[in-house]
């Protein structure tokens, strides 16, 4: 099983559409279950962007350069949540996102019609197969959300 993104990051506009792209490669034979979580940012991206950031946050990033202050930290400090999941042709979006419109497209891409403030963060695709369990199952894709 091989999951890849072809961007790693992506900057889109609030209230426009965003299509986060995942695909994915299986020696399978059951179709795939297509699911894309959402986790929040550990700390506001617009501090950084707004040149507020804590000067310790910048030492401790500068002394470990694989650390990232916004996107690594313990599931249980950010929000995480389903965004939506395929099997087969069924759809199911998350509790969250009911009254949203979002569907996953193509094989397994996330499609968000109205982007809000709320969604910049990292996407999660994962993909789950009963008999291909080798391999990466998941791969992440971080969205920022700007106005205009």
């Amino acid at each position: 099983l091989q999951v890849t993104v072809p961007e790693k990051k992506k900057v889109a506009m609030l209230f426009q559409p965003a299509l986060l792209r995942c695909h994915f490669s299986t020696s399978s034979t059951q179709p795939a279950v297509v699911q894309w979580r959402f986790k929040s940012y550990c700390q506001d991206r617009m501090g950084e962007a707004l040149g507020m950031v804590t000067s310790g946050l910048q030492t401790m990033s500068k002394r470990n350069l694989d650390w990232d202050p916004y996107l690594d930290c313990v599931d249980s400090r950010r929000t995480v949540r389903v965004v939506a999941s395929k099997q087969g042709s069924a759809i199911t979006i998350g509790d969250f996102y009911k009254e949203r419109d979002i569907s996953i497209v193509h094989d397994a891409d996330l499609q968000i019609g109205k982007l809000m403030w709320g969604d910049s963060g990292l996407y999660y695709c994962l993909i789950i197969t009963p008999d291909d369990v080798e391999g990466k199952n998941e791969e992440s894709v971080e969205l920022l959300v700007l106005g205009k």
